[in-house]
């Protein structure tokens, strides 16, 4: 009976998206500055010392964050498999504001359990 519960417990357990694994998801973010009415380009650049955010599984709140390096990359680690909602906050030239924030979202399944996703380029718009 006492390894029938153990069997259950060890086998049973499906771990979820989120910290506690060995797979990663890496990135680089660009940014693409405007002048005040998004008209002209006036610079762009990859993008240090920015927040990349993480969202676990079909969750709505965000599970980690971290700051770009020097060079605008950016990587979460220790990861396990599942789905995840990868994004950066620029502002929405689309809005009459002119600075809404804007998310830009990458989303992404790990499958592997070492699995090194790159996400590539993730950019913004200033």
């Amino acid at each position: 009976m006492i390894y029938l519960f153990i069997a259950a417990a060890f086998f049973g357990c499906k771990k979820a998206p989120g910290e506690g694994g060995f797979a990663s998801i890496q990135g680089k973010l660009y940014v693409k500055n405007y002048d005040p009415t998004f008209t002209v380009k006036t610079s762009e650049h990859y993008l240090p010392g920015e927040t990349v955010y993480i969202i676990y599984g079909e969750g709505t709140e965000v599970g980690n964050t971290v700051k770009t390096s020097y060079d605008g990359s950016f990587a979460f680690n220790y990861l396990q498999k599942g789905k995840y909602k990868v994004y950066a906050i620029g502002k929405d030239s689309t809005q009459p504001s002119l600075s809404m924030p804007k998310e830009t979202l990458m989303e992404v399944t790990i499958t592997k359990k070492k699995e090194k996703v790159d996400l590539g380029t993730l950019t913004i718009i200033d």
